[in-house]
């Protein structure tokens, strides 16, 4: 289970990125329009769901 904080819907965990990954999700993220949190979410929703189909 996730630590930090919590609220109804979420948690909060902190995770550490290579500086270069975290520069490449920022100029994604710009790119779509979005924040880098959401951008994160998407990609590991995207991850689970390939995963579920094997």
């Amino acid at each position: 289970m996730a630590t930090g904080y919590k609220n109804n819907k979420s948690f909060t965990k902190g995770i550490r990125f290579p500086h270069e990954l975290i520069e490449k999700i920022d100029e994604q993220s710009q790119k779509e329009n979005t924040n880098f949190s959401a951008w994160v979410i998407s990609a590991c929703r995207e991850k689970l769901a390939k995963l579920d189909k094997k």
